[in-house]
């Protein structure tokens, strides 16, 4: 079976085609185990900023990888299209088609709706199938559920004014992605997804598409470790892992650190690893959050990869995902993995992630008093933290097997090849 990615990273082919890149997505881990099925031949389609497109050979891999040039390029262009708000244009299209034509693949696999991979449906003689990450029409109605982009004007530099980096044409630029997004719904016939949250999304945004059910492949450090207590001593670390959006929930970790600080018998501390100083975002949360200059319970950390990731979950007592917005969270199953005790807020499709009260808690979203409350149960509780994350680590196991979800991935494309065939007939 020929099977053709559509995907944002150049999965294990990063390394090749960039410098600054710490690699490990879980694509690249679906990649790395797929490739173990002997019937499988894989080509793999991204995009860079580059005039011609190429193909990558990376040593000792047999998938074959094809970089195509991104638009708009150009330093003017760039900034054009984000002041005028018109990022995409539909140059890209003939070199997609171009791949698949030469790969002559036997199904398609489009990583998310949010890039315009998926607009050549229309145009493609084989079967496609979509894996539904997150919904940006649904995120749209809930962006500013956090902090509200006004808010951040306050933060902006007028260097990123000028540049039209703000969090403001950061957001016109997702109203664009939010209409060629339902246009992709409108031309696809397959999903796949995983959540309860994103199969009744479908259902009503594509009402005549297919819907199939996969897990995602994780990341290979996360299998080698498992997490312990930590010692019992001066120190109480909640660690959070998520990026610089305005719908993430940094400013509900600024309240309820500031609860937890005030409460806590021990020296607390909340790192937030993904998010660095600095930033509107930061800025903007701590003002929002009414964080006062003197506290030092919240530690931005910045970015972390692979082992080092690894390392810093295994030394918290608490994994707490703050997110607004979420349809399964990596990080999430990355700490159930290990065996971490979670808090997670009650969003999208992460109450399909875990069951409440028995293999983490689900709070509602931006209600930092039952954030704090429900760390402060598993910091009088260490019993319960680690009966929690042994049955969460139970769980992930189970779920996240990487060779069972590709068993599963390449039945569904059998059955998506067949219904094709179905349709042709």
């Amino acid at each position: 079976m020929r099977v053709l990615w559509f995907s944002n990273t150049p999965s294990l082919a990063s390394k090749k085609v960039s410098k600054n890149t710490a690699g490990g997505s879980w694509i690249e881990s679906l990649e790395k185990e797929l490739t173990t099925f002997p019937d499988i031949e894989l080509g793999i389609v991204f995009k860079k900023f580059v005039s011609e497109p190429q193909e990558i050979e990376v040593e000792g891999s047999e998938t074959r990888y094809f970089m195509v040039p991104q638009h708009p390029s150009g330093k003017f262009n760039k900034w054009s299209s984000r002041f005028f708000a018109k990022p995409f244009s539909k140059k890209s299209l003939p070199f997609y088609l171009n791949v698949v034509e030469e790969f002559k693949p036997d199904v398609i696999l489009f990583f998310g709706t949010e890039f315009d991979y998926p607009l050549i449906i229309p145009q493609l003689k084989v079967p496609s199938i979509i894996w539904f990450q997150g919904n940006l029409t649904v995120y749209n109605e809930m962006y500013e559920n956090g902090i509200r982009l006004h808010k951040t004007i306050y933060a902006e530099s007028l260097k990123r004014i000028l540049k039209c980096y703000t969090s403001y044409h950061e957001y016109r630029l997702f109203l664009k992605m939010v209409e060629r997004e339902k246009e992709i719904f409108s031309v696809a016939k397959n999903f796949i997804g995983r959540t309860a949250w994103d199969k009744r999304l479908v259902s009503i945004m594509a009402p005549n598409a297919n819907y199939f059910h996969n897990e995602e492949a994780l990341r290979a450090p996360f299998w080698k470790h498992k997490w312990t207590m930590p010692s019992k001593g001066k120190k109480f670390i909640v660690t959070t892992v998520i990026r610089g959006l305005l719908y993430k929930g940094l400013e509900t970790i600024y309240k309820a650190s500031t609860l937890l600080e005030d409460i806590l018998d021990v020296e607390f501390e909340w790192r937030v690893i993904g998010i660095s100083e600095g930033s509107t975002y930061v800025k903007t949360a701590k003002r929002v959050a009414n964080y006062e200059k003197n506290r030092s319970g919240v530690k931005l950390i910045g970015s972390k990869f692979g082992k080092d990731l690894v390392e810093k979950l295994l030394e918290a007592n608490v994994y707490m995902h703050p997110s607004h917005i979420e349809n399964s969270s990596n990080a999430v199953q990355e700490a159930m993995l290990l065996g971490m005790p979670v808090v997670a807020t009650n969003v999208g499709g992460t109450p399909s992630l875990f069951v409440d009260n028995m293999e983490g808690f689900l709070v509602q979203s931006k209600d930092h008093f039952a954030i704090a409350g429900a760390i402060l149960e598993l910091y009088n509780s260490p019993e319960k933290s680690v009966e929690m994350g042994q049955k969460a680590r139970e769980r992930g196991l189970v779920r996240n097997n990487n060779n069972k979800i590709c068993q599963d991935l390449i039945k569904t494309f059998k059955t998506v090849i067949a219904l094709n065939n179905d349709d042709l007939n």
